[in-house]
């Protein structure tokens, strides 16, 4: 009866504490993150690590460039930025998405958009796509007779985001500072045989100009969310919309982030393209 009782006793005790233990966890700050890179840990396990925790991380230019200089994996730095402006795994984010006016879950769980996101919404609801910055060359067209030209150029022959719908919806944060048109286009690219996927940015013979031809532009309108709830300080969440159905290939959403004064995102100073392919 004595071993039951002191049993019963520490059972009640260990169910006691643990409310107690969780309660006095501690937010992950800039210092833990940069702490696991001094211990050499896995990248994978620091993300793991990041996704899991509370967030206190301070994601600010500064931050943002402190953190580069410890070596802090590229990948690691967006998981912060997404954790931080989710509101982090203990936030309680993560029990539900509240739908917005216009009829889209925003994805983002209750937490802020991430301005360094593009979200692909399909059947109502958003998810968000990654972004590849693309390699740049310049190049002689008809053996220098028809001028030279830009180009970006993506790694492989295919997005790894693929989908059906023929006309897809993206949600876009454009800085409150920017037209919706100027910010982004919706652009369809060329596969190369050299197993690369690239679109001309610029070209010319007399002059050179910069920008996408039309005819690699695929048309799209852009409406405000009347929810902007969601949207970080100094950005306008925008819902995008094709015109007419895409025929199969591969595509982009490209932002123009190397054009606009961002502080905070897009530290890498160059566009952004959020590659997919149609089926």
């Amino acid at each position: 009866m004595k071993r039951i009782l002191a049993s019963a006793f520490l059972l009640l005790a260990l169910v006691c504490i643990q409310p107690a233990l969780a309660a006095d966890e501690k937010p992950m700050t800039n210092a833990d993150v940069i702490n696991m890179v001094r211990a050499k840990l896995p990248e994978s396990t620091m993300l793991l690590a990041v996704r899991a925790a509370q967030p206190d991380f301070d994601t600010s230019a500064n931050g943002l460039i402190k953190l580069k200089s410890a070596g802090v994996p590229q990948s690691v730095v967006e998981a912060m930025i997404s954790a931080e402006g989710a509101g982090g795994a203990g936030s309680g984010a993560s029990a539900g998405t509240a739908a917005t006016p216009m009829g889209v879950d925003s994805g983002t769980g209750g937490g802020k958009f991430n301005p360094e996101e593009v979200m692909l919404v399909e059947a109502g609801q958003a998810k968000p796509m990654r972004y590849l910055t693309p390699q740049m060359r310049q190049a002689a067209r008809a053996l220098g007779f028809g001028g030279f030209a830009s180009y970006a150029v993506l790694r492989g022959t295919k997005a790894t985001l693929r989908i059906t719908n023929k006309q897809p919806e993206f949600l876009v944060a454009v800085p409150s500072n920017a037209q919706a048109e100027s910010y982004y286009t919706l652009v369809t690219l060329a596969v190369r045989n050299n197993g690369t996927r690239e679109i001309m940015t610029g070209g010319g013979y007399m002059s050179y100009s910069s920008g996408v031809a039309n005819d690699r532009v695929v048309p799209t309108t852009s409406e405000k969310l009347a929810d902007q709830s969601t949207a970080q300080k100094d950005f306008v969440i925008y819902r995008i919309k094709t015109t007419s159905p895409m025929a199969p290939g591969e595509y982009a959403v490209v932002l123009y982030n190397s054009q606009i004064k961002m502080v905070g995102f897009f530290t890498s100073g160059m566009d952004s393209f959020f590659d997919f392919g149609v089926d």
